[in-house]
């Protein structure tokens, strides 16, 4: 075995992610006005994904449109990110590209698209892309942390009123997720319907 220990350190991580991103999920619901445990229901059975990602040593252009990572926002709830000494992360805050200063064994928590939709655009999803000066590679594990596939996702009560009805159809979790990896793939697979 190459990495022998790999598995049981990913399990572990992954369980640790798990535990923070319910507590800040319990923190939404505080900000939202709702009770701390809300949301718990509909993250007994999260989705939660942990991706490995490498950015070669290549310098980012944006006016040449080379970046490590363009600018997206995640697909789900929330994402959370362990930062290292690495700069290279950058948010969109008012029409300009800010950027995320390294904060070793500090987290950065971006909020998904999913939550924009189910607190009505309350909550807005981070708008984010990665520069690389071509100094290093650069190294990177999100973690996506999702409710359960089946969660009914609609605009919550203390989200709306009379001057501000819901913007967006209720959905599931699942099918907006599978919903975003379609729009984001459509070139490269045929179309995939879901059945309600």
């Amino acid at each position: 075995d190459v990495l022998p220990e790999f598995q049981s350190t990913m399990e572990e991580y992954l369980n640790l992610l798990s535990a923070i991103g319910m507590q800040v999920v319990q923190l939404l619901a505080v900000a939202l006005g709702l009770e701390e445990t809300y949301f718990d229901k509909y993250f007994q059975e999260p989705i939660t994904t942990l991706r490995l990602l490498h950015y070669e040593e290549r310098e980012s252009n944006p006016e040449e449109g080379i970046f490590a990572c363009g600018a997206h926002s995640d697909y789900g709830i929330l994402t959370l990110l362990l930062t290292d000494e690495h700069e290279g992360l950058q948010i969109l805050h008012k029409d300009e590209w800010i950027d995320v200063p390294p904060k070793p064994n500090a987290f950065v928590v971006n909020l998904g698209d999913m939550l924009e939709r189910w607190t009505n655009g309350l909550m807005k999803s981070t708008q984010h892309r990665v520069l690389t000066s071509g100094d290093s590679e650069r190294y990177s594990i999100p973690f996506f942390y999702d409710p359960a596939f089946e969660t009914l996702v609609e605009c919550l009560d203390v989200c709306t009123d009379e001057g501000n009805p819901p913007r967006y159809p209720p959905t599931t979790a699942g099918e907006h997720l599978v919903n975003k990896y379609h729009e984001t793939h459509a070139d490269f697979a045929p179309e995939m319907k879901i059945e309600p």
